[in-house]
């Protein structure tokens, strides 16, 4: 799916996706389609969130990396006081 703008309002969404707005607005409520609020009465749509509820097989899955070099320990080494421990 090719998708031509950056962001999307709710209605425009409504559209594509052939529901009725208030529906869309009740998937933003929910968590089920990412928005971000501009203002009170203004709600953007990225892009990728469109995609993803349109096509969500075609959506980008995000990667695991694997950083096998990072140092890895076991809980019992963990003895040092919890000033010294660094969050990462």
């Amino acid at each position: 799916m090719d998708l031509k703008q950056a962001f999307y309002s709710p209605a425009e969404v409504a559209s594509l996706a052939r529901l009725h707005p208030t529906t869309i607005l009740s998937y933003i409520r929910d968590g089920k389609l990412y928005a971000v609020r501009l203002s009170a009465r203004t709600i953007r749509i990225p892009a990728k969130a469109v995609q993803k509820l349109l096509a969500p097989d075609e959506a980008i899955r995000p990667k695991l990396i694997e950083r096998p070099n990072d140092d890895v320990r076991d809980d019992s080494s963990l003895s040092t006081p919890a000033d010294e421990l660094v969050l990462a």
